[in-house]
C-alpha cells in the first residue's frame, strides 16, 4: 500500500517540472516578430513589391514629371514625389500583410500557436511589430536612394527626426489595418477588393503627386483633408517645403483616431478567433 503511495508522490513534482513554463508576451511578441522578418526576408516577390516597385515608380516619375514641374512651379520635383513614396510602402503593405494573417489564422499555424505555452496575443503583437520594422527599413532606403536624385533635408536632425516619426505612426496605422482587414474578410477576395481600391484612389487623390491647385476646386477641400495628404504634406514640410504645423497635427490625429479605432476591432475579433480555433 505504501509503495505506490510514494511512487506518485515522485512523479507529481517531475511531472510539473516537464511542463513548460509559459512565455512572457513580450519574449513571444518579439519572437513572432523576427518570424515575420524572416519570412519577409525570404520572400523575393516580397522584396520586388515592396522595394523595387517604389523605387521604379519613384524614377519612372522623374523621368516623367520632374522638369515640367521644374519649369513651371521652380520646384526640383523630388522634394514633392519622395515623401509620398516613402507612403506607399506602408500604405501599399496592408494589402500582403492582411493576406498573410488571413492565411495564418485559417491554417496550422495557427492551431500549433494555440497550443503552445504563450499568450495568443503575441501573434498580433508581433505581426504589427515585424511589418513595422520592414515598413520603416524601407522608408529608410528609399529616401536614401531618392538622397542620391536630389532628395535633401534642409531643416536640421530634429526635422529629419520628425520625419520618420510621421513615417513611424503612418506605418503603425497601417500595420493595425491590415489585422483588422485580416480578422473581417471572410475570403482573401475581400481583401483584394476592400483594400487595393481605397488606397490607390487616396493615394492618387492627394498633394504627393501634384499641388492641391492642380485639382477641380469643387474636390481641393476634400483632398486637402484626406490622411495620405496630410502625411504627405507634413513629410514634404518636414524635409524642407511648406508649412509644419497644420499638416503634422492632421497627421497626428487621423494616425491617433484609425489607429485606437482599429486596436479595439482587432482586439475583439482576434479574441473571438482564437476561441473559435
Amino acid at each position: 500500500m505504501t509503495a505506490p503511495l510514494s511512487t506518485n508522490r515522485t512523479q507529481g513534482p517531475a511531472l510539473d517540472q516537464e511542463r513548460p513554463k509559459p512565455v512572457s508576451l513580450s519574449v513571444a511578441s518579439f519572437v513572432m516578430a523576427g518570424r515575420v522578418v524572416r519570412h519577409y526576408l525570404h520572400s523575393r516577390m516580397m522584396l520586388i513589391v515592396t522595394i523595387a516597385f517604389p523605387l521604379l515608380q519613384l524614377f519612372m516619375l522623374l523621368a516623367a514629371f520632374g522638369v515640367l514641374v521644374r519649369e513651371t512651379e521652380g520646384l526640383n520635383y523630388v522634394q514633392r514625389l519622395a515623401p509620398l513614396i516613402v507612403l506607399t510602402t506602408a500604405f501599399s503593405s496592408i494589402l500582403p500583410t492582411a493576406i498573410a494573417i488571413w492565411s495564418d489564422i485559417r491554417s496550422g499555424v495557427f492551431d500549433r500557436l494555440r497550443t503552445m505555452p504563450l499568450d495568443i496575443r503575441a501573434y498580433a503583437l508581433g505581426r504589427v511589430g515585424g511589418d513595422f520594422v520592414r515598413i520603416m527599413a524601407v522608408a529608410v532606403l528609399v529616401s536614401a536612394v531618392a538622397y542620391t536624385v536630389g532628395f535633401r533635408f534642409t531643416r536640421g536632425v530634429l526635422a529629419t527626426v520628425a520625419f520618420f516619426g510621421v513615417v513611424a505612426l503612418f506605418a503603425m496605422m497601417c500595420s493595425v489595418l491590415a489585422v483588422v482587414v485580416a480578422l473581417c474578410a471572410p475570403h482573401p477576395g475581400i481583401i483584394v477588393r476592400y483594400v487595393q481600391m481605397p488606397t490607390l484612389v487616396l493615394t492618387l487623390m492627394s498633394t504627393g503627386y501634384v499641388p492641391l491647385e492642380a485639382f477641380p476646386q469643387w474636390i481641393q477641400p476634400v483632398v486637402a483633408i484626406t490622411p495620405v495628404s496630410l502625411a504627405a504634406d507634413s513629410l514634404a514640410a518636414l524635409a524642407g517645403r511648406g508649412p509644419v504645423l497644420g499638416p503634422v497635427l492632421g497627421t497626428l490625429a487621423w494616425t491617433a483616431a484609425i489607429t485606437a479605432v482599429s486596436t479595439m476591432i482587432a482586439r475583439r475579433r482576434f479574441v473571438g478567433a482564437a476561441r473559435r480555433g
